[in-house]
């Protein structure tokens, strides 16, 4: 199996928390015998879609943008079974360079306009990957990723499209706390172990699900830990002014 990792978190690696999840899991797709190779947006250059069409008329298939995208990332797209989009969750959304990554993909739809099952869609002009979601959040709960799931869940749902799993994390920020090193490391292996079981059945099990979602701190006591938190931090920052 041939997977392309996506990160789409502008942070350095040693702050996010979006690749410390994505390395994770891409281990364990490795243990069970995955090619996965990882590509970092925030190192890439892409021009945004101006909509034109110019990829569905005159050169079909083919973007008018000459960059990362067309040049190496979008054939790179093409040819891998499993497409891993990681995101950290702003604005209860994906990222917008994961957003306009995958707005780049339009060359890959053809124009016309079908009907399955009471939808009305445009048919692929190539095969697809399919598809996986990680996406972390520093609030405490599963309950912020609803908006970001609503609009995967409807993205791949047209024929053709495969949304294999979502994995979130809330509580990202805080699971790197010392407090909370045997749930972190719980919750890591079992990102690993998500890995293998999506290359091994092309599904992750709910028990690994609820390992990776545990819970840390009741929302109370995560929000009065918080606040100090940034009251310290916004101290030093008037302090260092």
């Amino acid at each position: 199996m041939k997977v392309l990792a996506i990160n789409s978190s502008p942070r350095s690696s040693d702050q996010s928390k979006t690749e410390l999840m994505l390395n994770c899991l891409s281990k364990g797709m490795r243990d069970a015998g995955a090619e996965v190779e990882t590509v970092a947006l925030r190192e890439k250059t892409i021009k945004h879609c101006r909509g034109c069409f110019t990829c569905w008329t005159k050169t079909p298939g083919t973007c008018i943008h000459k960059d990362d995208m067309t040049n190496e990332l979008f054939p790179k797209w093409l040819e891998s079974d499993l497409v891993v989009y990681a995101t950290p969750l702003y604005n209860y959304a994906m990222t917008a360079t994961l957003k306009a990554f995958i707005e780049r993909t339009l060359p890959s739809i053809q124009p016309f306009f079908e009907i399955h099952e009471g939808r009305m869609f445009h048919p692929l002009r190539h095969k697809i990957p399919a598809a996986v979601i990680l996406s972390v959040s520093g609030m405490p709960d599963e309950g912020h990723f609803r908006a970001l799931s609503a609009h995967v869940k409807y993205l791949f749902a047209s024929p053709g499209r495969r949304l294999l799993a979502e994995i979130y994390r809330p509580a990202a920020e805080a699971m790197i706390s010392p407090f909370f090193k045997d749930k972190l490391d719980d919750i890591l292996a079992a990102t690993t172990q998500a890995g293998r079981e999506l290359v091994r059945s092309m599904k992750i099990s709910s028990e690994t699900l609820e390992r990776i979602t545990q819970p840390l701190i009741d929302a109370q006591s995560f929000a009065e830990a918080a606040n100090d938190m940034w009251k310290t931090l916004i101290a030093e920052g008037k302090s260092r002014g």
